[in-house]
């Protein structure tokens, strides 16, 4: 018992145990403690850290800052008991997206990802870029998205029908007859607007018949009319005038008549029924004038100057361009068109009764 009592307390048993307390702490130093290479760039720091330190606070023990888009990647070395920490820094790049520029920070990744990274909605439907989105993102690029936009309207509209006029020679000439009735039709019209960043750059218009319009169909007279005769323009007058007492006898009866207007004569014609400007149906007896000289309502007697024709009594009911114009005094109605050609244009004598 003296003997251990001895030893221990020998310098043999000291040097024993402060080699084991080495080796033991040299044992747990190695189980906690790790050596970690740190690359930013061209510069490289190694560490010796603990191993729950995060990657973050290595970094920033090796003296190494950094920013909110830097990244980093962390490799481990073979035996497990190191590793390598290397810095990813961002970079800046331009982007005009829809024509509105800003600047975004990326890292190594394809332009897709830088954008996507960013919160930069991708092109989608027609929208272009002017990069491929599976490049690699790089520092100063400029990315320019112009963002296509179509708006369609679509709308029905009348399609009005046509008039055709054919020649039918089973109807007296000058007349006319509707055979088949007008009826329109529709069609759509959609119209495409093409914006580019918000601006009109295109427009398009299309259009689809949904239901054919039906012409109308009108006949007209070829077939050639008899002869008739007429008593209206062809028949000898049988007035007589006194200049001195301004009174006219026609047929045995004296009438006085106030003046006589002499000048240019025509005559026409218009459908049965048809209404003058002061709203009477046109008849024989009732000639346009202008109103300014000869006001409606005028009693006539008329006559061509030459005395060979006699349209006979008149009441002034209408008017037109030319007698507003004072080329023609007077414009006779007759029922035909060939009574019309067989007056012609000539001068008349217009006799203003009382």
């Amino acid at each position: 018992m003296s003997k251990t009592a001895d030893f221990l307390r020998s310098r043999k048993w000291a040097s024993i145990l402060l080699a084991s307390a080495a080796l033991v702490g040299s044992i747990f130093i190695s189980s906690n403690l790790s050596v970690v290479k740190v690359t930013d760039g061209n510069q490289s720091q190694n560490v010796v850290v603990s191993r729950n330190k995060s990657s973050v606070e290595i970094i920033r023990q090796a003296g190494f800052a950094l920013s909110d888009n830097d990244a980093y990647s962390v490799h481990s070395a073979d035996d497990s008991s190191a590793k390598a920490i290397k810095i990813i820094r961002a970079f800046e790049m331009k982007v005009i997206d829809g024509g509105k520029e800003k600047t975004v920070s990326a890292v190594n990744g394809t332009v897709g990802e830088a954008l996507e990274n960013a919160g930069v909605t991708l092109p989608q439907g027609d929208d272009t870029v002017n990069v491929d989105l599976g490049a690699n993102a790089e520092e100063n690029m400029v990315i320019k998205i112009d963002r296509v936009k179509y708006v369609t309207d679509t709308k029905t509209k009348t399609v009005k029908f046509k008039t055709v006029t054919k020649n039918d020679k089973t109807l007296e000439s000058g007349k006319t007859k509707v055979s088949v009735e007008g009826v329109n039709g529709e069609k759509k019209v959609t119209t495409t607007k093409k914006y580019v960043n918000g601006k009109l750059a295109d427009t398009k218009v299309s259009e689809k018949v949904t239901k054919k319009a039906v012409n109308k169909v009108v006949l007209k007279g070829t077939k050639k009319a008899a002869a008739k005769k007429t008593t209206s323009s062809k028949t000898k007058t049988s007035a007589k005038v006194n200049t001195e007492s301004k009174t006219i006898t026609i047929n045995g009866k004296e009438i006085s008549y106030s003046k006589v207007l002499t000048g240019s004569g025509t005559a026409y014609t218009a459908r049965r029924g048809a209404l003058t400007s002061t709203g009477k149906t046109v008849k024989v007896g009732r000639v346009a004038v202008d109103p300014r000289k000869i006001p409606y309502g005028t009693k006539m007697y008329i006559v061509s100057a030459d005395g060979r024709y006699t349209y006979g009594y008149a009441v002034a009911a209408d008017t037109g361009g030319a007698l507003r114009s004072g080329r023609v005094l007077v414009d006779l109605f007759y029922n035909t068109e060939r009574e019309c050609r067989n007056f012609g244009r000539r001068q008349i004598k217009v006799y203003i009764l009382d």
